[in-house]
């Protein structure tokens, strides 16, 4: 019972994507995918359910967009680093199906957010972003490489 209240939400959350995903591919021009990240808002990840994922799968990219001197500080184990200003380049021959989540500071900052827009307008359909960043996941004491000095 209890690995299915772990997995429950994860499902609800992936069928909400790929729904999400058909609405854009029904039309099908190279455009739709355009206008739907310009306005569709950013998908926003829940601490907890980014935790199971990490836990379950490893069917995804996790970003940590700050400098590297923060990311060597305090990342999230199995984070990779992409600055925000080299993410466009970095990803640019990556698959536009695959799932990716970005995080950044905390809340407060806008990194992520911009961050996750950016990879939507270069047409990846299945973008996360994880807003409660490395100070909430500090604070919840999931698993993390770096002591977080720079952090408070």
């Amino acid at each position: 019972m209890r690995t299915w209240a772990a997995i429950f939400p994860l499902v609800v959350f992936g069928l909400a994507a790929q729904a999400q995903e058909a609405k854009i591919s029904a039309t099908n021009p190279p455009a739709a995918a355009v206008v739907a990240a310009t306005n569709a808002p950013v998908r926003v990840i829940p601490a907890e359910i980014l935790h199971e994922l990490l836990r379950l799968t490893n069917d995804f990219v996790l970003i940590d967009v700050m400098a590297p001197l923060y990311y060597q500080d305090f990342h999230i184990k199995g984070a990779m680093s992409i600055p925000e200003p080299e993410l466009a380049e970095t990803v640019r021959d990556w698959p536009r199906g695959r799932r990716i989540v970005v995080y950044c500071l905390d809340k407060e900052c806008d990194t992520s957010r911009v961050a996750a827009r950016a990879l939507m307008l270069m047409g990846f359909r299945d973008v996360l972003q994880y807003e409660g960043g490395k100070r909430e996941w500090r604070d919840k004491k999931f698993e993390a490489v770096g002591k977080g000095k720079l952090l408070d």
